[in-house]
């Protein structure tokens, strides 16, 4: 029998898919054959009020579709670098310190801050249940895309 996928092979598998994800243009962003592969249907993403997006809670693939395209409406690069994964072996949430490193589609302008994540994963099915993001610089980011 082979062995399940850690939660940070999950992991590294949906930060891949969604860097191409987020470069796309508009009309050429393929959720099924990649993001989609590694989301749990129900997945659910919880974003902060205090950021520019149309809501908190963001449910399913159509949810996370709705949530990626508004991300992907103010940024045309997203890369999370320098991941340090802490993860109990055998667990099914990890918690992630990383860098979050943005380019807004609108003039250009970089932005980079620490980032926190809980993530809970499905390690029998290879998906990602839900992610909870805490940014370092809410108002920062806010600023860089003129909101």
């Amino acid at each position: 029998m082979a062995s399940l996928p850690t939660a940070a092979e999950i992991l590294k598998r949906f930060y891949d898919a969604e860097s191409v994800y987020m470069a796309a243009p508009s009309g050429e962003r393929d959720f099924a054959g990649g993001m989609g592969k590694v989301l749990s249907p129900k997945v659910e993403i919880h974003q902060s009020p205090d950021l520019p997006y149309s809501q908190s809670l963001y449910e399913g693939h159509e949810g996370f579709i709705k949530w990626s395209e508004e991300m992907a409406g103010f940024f045309d690069k997203l890369e999370v670098t320098d991941p340090q994964v802490f993860e109990r072996e055998g667990a099914d949430e990890v918690v992630v310190s990383s860098v979050l490193k943005l380019r807004t589609r609108n003039g250009g302008k970089e932005w980079e801050a620490p980032l926190l994540q809980t993530i809970g994963v499905d390690r029998e099915k290879g998906w990602l249940l839900f992610i909870r993001p805490f940014y370092w610089n809410v108002g920062g980011l806010k600023e860089v895309v003129g909101k």
